[in-house]
């Protein structure tokens, strides 16, 4: 028994059907009559055929109420007609969360069955079977709804606070050299669904402003010292240094920068006090920081008198110099 598609077996059928209307009166002559069962053709012949109920008997095909069978059981059989015998499928159709169908059908492929029962699937929709395949008795059709929903929402993005130093400005002091601005996130949620369940959630962060940092300088310059000298005058100080002190003189010589080697000279380590540092010594008073030598390392500094008295007188003694700014 060859296989016929299920298009031609209706046209057949409807054509065959036009040929009825004689009735009982070719029920004893010779016929050939060409059997479809679900699809499988075969050719039978004889003069024993009455109507299409009794050549479904004599061929052992059982039918059942809910089966297409074409032209009905009572119509007598005549030559070159077609009958066709379509049984019923029992399937099952699970669509999204629905409550699960039992259905009977006539369908021949699963897209068939869709359409028969108005079923529409979206783009994003999935089903566990292909469209196109044939559709079988006992089958379950799985329908998985699926759906986006996108959620778009701002957020603000915290500006950062950059600081750096002031060389010009006293320590603890601060000024504001550019303000904060915040800036602007787009936030994108994309959650998808399937059969009303959630089973995935992306989301993307895209910075739609950037925002500009808060820029502070803060002061790195030391205060000046408010100190009183023995003779009552107030003045300022950047640092104190605690040193030994001794003196020298040397009437008409010259010191390392030039200057002539009076009182109000003295004599440092340059890596301690740089030269041409203005100095105050309790005890001796104002001076300039502008010779050097070769005893006078670290903590040492050596003062300059106009006499050899004066710097005898002096001797050797622990200072406290005072950075006159």
């Amino acid at each position: 028994m060859g296989k016929v598609s299920r298009k031609s077996i209706y046209l057949l059928t409807a054509a065959a059907s036009v040929a009825l209307a004689g009735g009982a009166t070719a029920a004893g002559l010779y016929k050939k009559i060409t059997l479809v069962v679900d699809d499988k053709k075969e050719e039978v012949s004889g003069f024993k055929f009455g109507t299409v109920g009794d050549l479904l008997r004599q061929k052992g095909i059982q039918v059942k109420d809910q089966d297409l069978v074409q032209p009905t059981r009572n119509t007598y059989l005549q030559n070159g007609l077609q009958v066709v015998v379509i049984h019923a499928k029992e399937v099952s159709l699970q669509d999204g969360n629905q409550e699960k169908k039992k259905i009977i059908t006539h369908a021949e492929t699963v897209e068939d069955l869709l359409k028969e029962l108005n079923v529409k699937l979206g783009e994003a929709d999935k089903i566990n079977v292909d469209l196109k395949s044939d559709l079988k008795p006992g089958q379950t059709i799985t329908i998985t709804r699926r759906n986006e929903q996108v959620i778009v929402a701002e957020e603000k993005v915290p500006f950062q606070t950059e600081r750096q130093p002031d060389d010009d400005s006293y320590k603890g002091q601060e000024k504001e050299l550019t303000p904060g601005v915040e800036g602007l996130a787009r936030i994108t949620t994309k959650v998808i669904y399937e059969n009303g369940q959630e089973v995935d959630r992306q989301v993307t962060r895209d910075v739609v402003k950037a925002p500009v940092n808060r820029v502070i300088a803060y002061g790195t310059k030391s205060r000046p010292l408010a100190v009183a000298s023995r003779s009552g005058e107030n003045f300022q100080a950047s640092q104190m240094l605690t040193m030994t002190a001794t003196a020298y003189s040397s009437p008409g010589g010259r010191t390392a920068s030039g200057l002539p080697a009076q009182k109000g000279v003295v004599a440092v380590d340059p890596n301690v006090i740089p030269l041409g540092t203005k100095l105050y010594i309790p005890g001796y008073g104002y001076a300039v920081a502008a010779d050097v030598g070769g005893a006078i390392k670290g903590n040492r500094i050596d003062l300059a008198f106009d006499s050899n008295e004066e710097a005898v007188s002096y001797g050797r003694r622990t200072v406290t110099v005072y950075i006159v700014p």
